[in-house]
Order: C-alpha cells, then sequence, then structure tokens
C-alpha cells in the first residue's frame, strides 16, 4: 500500500546589492517547488564515514534484477553532519569501490544536503576525507513502483 510524501524545496536570496547578506542575482530570487510522492519504503540510517570507499545503498538490495529506470527508484535525502569532515558521495557498478569503476557525484560539506532521486542502476558509494563518526544521515524513499 501507497504511502506520501510532500517535499518542498524552496530557495530564496536578497539582490546582489542588497547591504545584508546579498544575493547572487540583481534580483531578489523566490523559487519554491513541491511535489507528492508515492512511497511504500524508507530506510533512515546515520553513518560513519571515513576516507575508506564503502557502500552507502547497494542497489540489488531494493528490486529485482534488472533495474528498470523510471520504475524502480527512490528519492534519496543526505545530510553531512560531521563539523569539519566533507563528504564524497559517488556510484559504481555491482560495489564498485575504487579506481575507474567508482564515480563521483558530488561533496557535501560541513551542514550541507541533498535531495536527489535514484534510478537505482548502480551502487551508491560514501567516504571522506577524514573520519566521521555519526557524519552522515542518509534516508532513502524507495518509489511505491519498485519490484
Amino acid at each position: 500500500m501507497a504511502k506520501y510524501i510532500t517535499p518542498t524545496l524552496a530557495i530564496t536570496s536578497n539582490k546582489y546589492t542588497a547591504t545584508t547578506n546579498p544575493g547572487p542575482t540583481s534580483s531578489p530570487l523566490a523559487v519554491s517547488v513541491t511535489d507528492t510522492l508515492d512511497v511504500t519504503e524508507v530506510v533512515s540510517k546515520i553513518v560513519t564515514v571515513s576516507a575508506t570507499n564503502a557502500i552507502l545503498f547497494d542497489e540489488d538490495a531494493f528490486h529485482s534484477a534488472p533495474a528498470s529506470a523510471g520504475t524502480d527508484g527512490a528519492f534519496v535525502y543526505l545530510k553531512n553532519l560531521h563539523a569539519t569532515v566533507n563528504i564524497y558521495i559517488g556510484h559504481g557498478a555491482d560495489g564498485g569501490l575504487s579506481g575507474a569503476t567508482a564515480t563521483r557525484l558530488m561533496t557535501l560539506l560541513p551542514g550541507e544536503f541533498a535531495w536527489f532521486g535514484w534510478d537505482m542502476e548502480a551502487d551508491l558509494i560514501v567516504d571522506a576525507n577524514g573520519d566521521g563518526a555519526d557524519g552522515l544521515e542518509a534516508v532513502l524513499f524507495i518509489r511505491t513502483t519498485t519490484t
């Protein structure tokens, strides 16, 4: 049975000539997007990170192989909870954790977060520029259509 989540992203800024918190554009920004999404499962964890790559989410654990883009998938929320460690998020096929088999998608600086869709075509991988106990919050919202 479907459950529903309602993510909202709001981006605001002052114009670039503002004396307090000047923004990046000549006009103030106010962008807001909301959607209602069907999910069947939520997986949440707090991860200790290190300079050693590790699988954050193994795509094979969430669907029948092979994954079908647009049908199988999830939405991912990540937040760097650590005060000083930069956290790297990447992807790789079948746990590819080093060299050419892993590709970095993003860096989360302390306090930064990300929200993105994941088609479950490759594992999500995490590493960092140092050790960080309880450094990453990761929440996976699995689409209702995922088998």
